[in-house]
């Protein structure tokens, strides 16, 4: 990495620590989460830049931290390229590869992947009063064993919902993470808001209280939108019991 590169770098780490983290990244990710199969030397995710300038790009993987930066994370996984320079309108190859052993086999876990981008600067402007906006993103990524309990494309069969005074105990059987966009319980037709933005953990259980004003009794039902592997949601409808 060049001199510039690098001072670049730095003010980028500065001010990410500061700035807000802005939604619209203008280096993108294919897709909206990684799936790490256990059984895989690498996995290979794609980038693409829709600037019309050059971006500094440094990339991480924490194990749920959102503070954590490049220096401070800690996960079992190492990315390559770590920090490379993506030039306009191109894209760019990064290799994500376990460096770990002792993760649990009947059951994924769950790490998350963080970029950072920041405008390169020219040699000219290195003395120059600029403000740079970097801008950072984070998605989930799943490290998932074979033979896991349950079926990720058809996850609503494996939840189990329960209705328990002013609570529904919902509970995961599977081995895979349930990504809840949004649960809505339907009571004699009508449905009232319940979670949304939930993860249930694999195998284990988590207890949702119901908003107040909110009924809900064995017999009724809820519809459940849930993530799927491509970011797609998809929508059912489970009983409640």
């Amino acid at each position: 990495m060049t001199r510039l590169n690098k001072i670049a770098l730095s003010l980028a780490l500065v001010l990410g620590a500061a700035a807000p983290h802005f939604a619209n990244a203008s280096v993108v990710m294919t897709g909206t989460r990684v799936i790490y199969p256990a059984q895989a030397q690498e996995k290979v995710v794609q980038l693409t830049s829709q600037d019309s300038y050059p971006n500094l790009v440094q990339m991480w993987v924490d194990s749920g931290n959102p503070e954590a930066t490049a220096q401070t994370a800690e996960a079992p996984f190492i990315v390559s390229p770590q920090v490379f320079r993506m030039n306009p309108n191109a894209g760019q190859v990064v290799r994500v590869v376990f460096t770990g052993s002792n993760l649990p086999k009947d059951r994924e876990s769950l790490y998350y992947l963080s970029f950072l981008q920041v405008p390169a600067m020219k040699a000219s402007e290195l003395q120059a009063n600029k403000l740079l906006l970097s801008v950072s993103s984070r998605m989930k990524l799943f490290y998932r064993p074979q033979g896991l309990a349950g079926d990720p494309e058809n996850l609503s069969k494996s939840l189990d919902f329960k209705v328990q005074g002013q609570s529904i105990i919902t509970t995961n059987n599977s081995g895979y993470f349930a990504i809840v966009r949004n649960a809505q319980v339907v009571s004699q037709g009508k449905k009232q808001p319940l979670k949304t933005a939930e993860i249930v953990a694999p195998l284990s259980q988590a207890q949702w209280t119901l908003p107040a004003g909110t009924n809900a009794r064995a017999g009724d039902s809820l519809q459940l939108t849930l993530v799927n592997d491509f970011g797609a949601d998809v929508t059912t409808v489970v009983p409640l019991h």
